[in-house]
């Protein structure tokens, strides 16, 4: 299908958009003081062995120790030095995650320094090009080194994927080297950055333009691209606008709705988001839609687009980990199918590569998504500081509930007041004025005056002793 990169850039921030047929289907965003780890090598000590969650933990001399799992075939002891690669940023109290198999990605290839076989693409099915592809790989490859041969290499000159597999080899030696002298530890080898890895991730046939707003990064993608020949065709754009590039590109809705709770589906049914800390659910709803045919059409039209729409949502908002999707519940194993036949497909494409489970008797699909970077939703937002995160706080009735035990309690003792002040959020102090003030001073037999004060949480209130305070 017909896919646009745009590259937007400045001193603070890097964000790329990758649209499909006209829509946004994934949105990163690198800033200049956060750190953008996988890929990166390290040599690190390693500062403790837990057997009894089969990981090690290596310091790697950032903040946060890296978590290194340990299968049955990796033995290491306190104050090894390890070489690791980063396969996923810390988030939130977890440091990154690290491994002991370093891969040196290319332009075509990919190196495996601790490997010592050669892979193909799937994605390349014909048997000659993949024959002809792993006699050159054969021929080059260096001693005691894998290679893994990229969608991208397919149809390539042998000289240009013999330079790819040379360039690596180099970048390893230098590796190896910078490992013998330096202290550990240490950055061996920092990943680059994010518009060159995405040129370098994301060709692939179907890439028709790439469109970036700044000069420097321009011409860094520009030589890239003048040595890949088989890119020739793709249209490498400098906007100089006025406006935001994304905003040029009628993007903003898109990117704004990537914190929606609720998202519209074209039939008029829509799809809930939750997020618990050890998955996301999403739950299908067929809203007011009603359609001409079968109570069973109308299911399978809302489902069919909560599929696709699902995939790309899941894309664009960067979810991993587990997902639970709840579809409207369908009778057949034939609509079961489709729904799970629509769903692989919408998938293809996402380079996180989500697996299914089959759909259960409850209608329920678990996904499970690669994490390798911070979650969207925890670069571009921050916890609400009035629900700290809930997405919930309490009812009105509630806290004047509350509000009313208090002024109870407090007029029972001798002492108090009878004249009193309540201090309270704008959202509260209204709706207490709107539910008749007059009759909790009947029933309590007081006198209660009511102030907004916009600056306290809209789930706190003060009681204070009117008659004390200075009315001039």
């Amino acid at each position: 299908m017909p896919a646009k990169i745009i590259i937007g850039a400045d001193e603070e921030e890097t964000r790329m958009g990758l649209v499909e047929d006209g829509r946004l289907v994934e949105y990163l965003v690198e800033r200049s003081e956060e750190q953008h780890l996988v890929g990166s090598i390290f040599k690190g000590r390693v500062a403790n062995v837990v057997r009894g969650i089969q990981a090690a933990f290596i310091d790697i001399g950032l903040e946060q120790n890296a978590f290194l799992y340990l299968n049955d075939n990796v033995h290491v002891t306190e104050g090894q030095f390890v070489i690791v690669q980063i396969s996923k940023d810390p988030r939130g109290t977890k440091g990154p995650t690290a491994m002991l198999d370093v891969t040196l990605p290319g332009k075509y290839l990919v190196l495996l320094p601790c490997a010592d076989y050669i892979g193909i693409s799937r994605k390349i099915s014909d048997k000659a090009e993949r024959e002809r592809l792993n006699n050159i790989c054969s021929a080059v490859k260096p001693e005691g080194m894998g290679l893994i041969v990229r969608t991208a290499a397919k149809g390539v000159e042998a000289e240009l994927l013999e330079a790819d597999i040379r360039a690596l080899a180099n970048q390893w030696k230098i590796i190896a080297a910078r490992e013998k002298v330096s202290k550990s530890p240490c950055l061996l080898r920092r990943e680059l950055d994010l518009p060159v890895r995405i040129v370098r991730d994301y060709l692939r046939p179907g890439l028709e333009e790439i469109a970036i707003d700044n000069l420097g990064i321009y011409k860094r993608v520009e030589e890239l691209l003048e040595n890949m020949p088989q890119q020739k065709d793709i249209k490498l754009t400098m906007y100089q606008g006025l406006d935001d590039i994304f905003k040029y590109n009628g993007l903003e809705e898109d990117i704004a709705s990537i914190s929606d709770h609720q998202v519209e589906l074209p039939s008029g049914g829509y799809l809930v988001f939750d997020y618990t800390e050890a998955m996301t659910v999403v739950d299908v709803n067929s809203g007011k839609f009603t359609s001409r045919e079968s109570l069973e059409e109308t299911i399978m039209q809302i489902n069919r687009e909560a599929a696709r729409e699902i995939a790309r949502q899941l894309r664009l908002r960067d979810i991993g980990g587990i997902i639970i999707v709840d579809f409207i519940d369908m009778h057949t194993d034939e609509h079961k199918n489709e729904i799970m036949g629509i769903l692989q497909k919408a998938f293809a494409g996402d380079k996180m590569q989500p697996k299914l489970q089959e759909i259960t008797a409850l209608n329920l699909v678990e996904i499970t998504r690669k994490k390798s970077r911070q979650n969207l939703s925890s670069v571009l937002y921050a916890p609400c500081p009035v629900c700290n995160g809930t997405g919930r706080v309490q009812s009105q009735l509630t806290l004047a509930l509350e509000l009313k035990r208090r002024l109870r309690s407090l007029l029972k003792r001798r002492s108090s007041s009878k004249n009193l002040l309540i201090m309270a959020n704008p959202w509260l102090a209204e709706w207490i004025q709107y539910k008749d003030l007059k009759a909790w001073e009947r029933e309590l037999a007081c006198s209660i005056t009511i102030e907004s004060d916009a600056s306290l949480h809209v789930e706190s209130f003060m009681i204070l002793d009117n008659s004390s305070v200075d009315k001039s």
